[in-house]
């Protein structure tokens, strides 16, 4: 397949997704749907090169910590200085999820399953890699090929259970909005629109001088400089958690602009590019290698659940949060980014009215979202995946 024949088969999968979106209200997120019909698609008629066919995969896995950086100018540091709660809730998801799995998944699946699971559902691609090096270093292929599907299929599990308990959350929130009368309790209306640069350090650059080329030249100097910084670093601190801390604090000292990749005109097309890396694994994930793994899969998703349920329990009790923003908040690690960017942004579009509903949910469950999909995804489970490979 040619690479714009593959571009556009993707962009129609996507935009149906949308639709599919919109028309639930978020209840059927575009990443959901979009990935159902992939995967679908590569078991019938879609090459499973299609991805690889698009030419963009270098480029997508280049500009996601730019679009790390992008969301940093998007956070209000005050805002952020009140989500202590929210990492709390997310560690406490990943530790849950990994005490289940290796006291009980253990005597039902096996000690290797449950081990080498323990870090791919409570994150990401490097917990994945992680397990996938030392398995592989082993001779463990089967388990190898289990971390792979799980991380395909836990897109299936988190993003749907995310999107209902933000959805009827966001049903509850707006409503009370709308009764007193447009005015926000607990957060700004508008706690996305950052404040001015506290700490103004770099003059403003002038309004006619803020164009794409600009913005985007100035975006990409943090952006190498949170992959330098990582390097560094040796990777203790992951890049994207860097590349997110150094958008905060460039816009704070005013050399990045709030919301700036979307003044660069270049937010839609960078998240389409993002897209690539989240269903990449998804040809991997055959009708075959699924029915062999179907009981192991199960388990671990099942408890999984059950961890992340009992943990949001507790927490909702804990810190006064409804018991679904709390599932919410514990489920990200099973996604994380982009998904846990635009499930806010789906159920704000969906259950907003005006610019200020849409707003004021945006500033309810962004930032609380996209720090739980940092601290579980980025940080958490590479840390959980390090200790359990040692048990394989």
């Amino acid at each position: 397949m040619s690479p714009l024949e593959a571009i556009l088969v993707c962009a129609t999968i996507y935009a149906i997704g949308d639709y599919v979106s919109s028309k639930s209200k978020a209840m059927l997120p575009m990443l959901f749907v979009s990935g159902f019909l992939l995967l679908l698609g590569f078991w019938t008629i879609l090459p499973s090169t299609l991805l690889e066919d698009t030419g963009l995969f270098p480029v997508s896995a280049l500009l996601a910590p730019m679009f790390v950086v992008h969301l940093g100018t998007m956070l209000n540091l005050e805002e952020m200085k009140k989500e202590y709660k929210t990492v709390v809730i997310a560690l406490g998801a990943v530790v849950a999820i990994s005490l289940l799995l290796f006291f009980v998944g253990s005597g039902m699946i096996g000690q290797q399953y449950a081990a080498s699971a323990a870090g791919p559902i409570s994150g990401g691609l490097v917990a994945v890699l992680i397990v996938q090096e030392t398995a592989g270093s082993l001779g463990l292929d089967d388990i190898a090929i289990f971390v792979t599907i799980l991380f395909v299929l836990q897109l299936f599990i988190g993003l749907p259970i995310a999107a209902t308990c933000l959805s009827r959350e966001a049903r509850i929130e707006i409503e009370g909005y709308r009764n007193r009368g447009g005015e926000a309790t607990n957060i700004d209306t508008d706690a996305l629109a950052a404040s001015e640069p506290r700490w103004r350090l770099f003059p403003a650059t002038p309004v006619d001088l803020q164009t794409p080329f600009i913005l985007l030249m100035k975006l990409l100097v943090i952006t190498w400089l949170a992959i330098f910084l990582a390097d560094l670093m040796g990777g203790v601190i992951n890049k994207f958690v860097v590349a997110l801390i150094l958008g905060i604090l460039f816009k704070e000292l005013g050399l990045l602009e709030i919301k700036i990749l979307e003044k660069a005109n270049g937010a839609g097309l960078t998240l389409f590019l993002l897209f690539l890396l989240v269903y990449w694994y998804l040809p991997k994930a055959t009708p075959e290698s699924l029915l062999s793994l179907v009981y192991p899969i199960v388990v671990v998703f099942v408890l999984g659940i059950i961890a992340v349920a009992v943990t949001a329990l507790g927490m909702s009790r804990l810190f006064g949060y409804s018991w679904r923003l709390c599932m919410a908040i514990g489920i990200s690690c099973m996604f994380g980014f982009p998904g846990t960017y635009i499930i806010p942004e789906e159920v704000a579009k969906a259950h907003g009215k005006t610019e200020e509903e849409r707003a004021y949910l945006l500033g309810m469950f962004l930032p609380k979202m996209l720090v739980a999909g940092f601290v579980t995804v980025s940080i958490a489970s590479a840390f959980v995946s390090g200790f359990m490979v040692k048990l394989l």
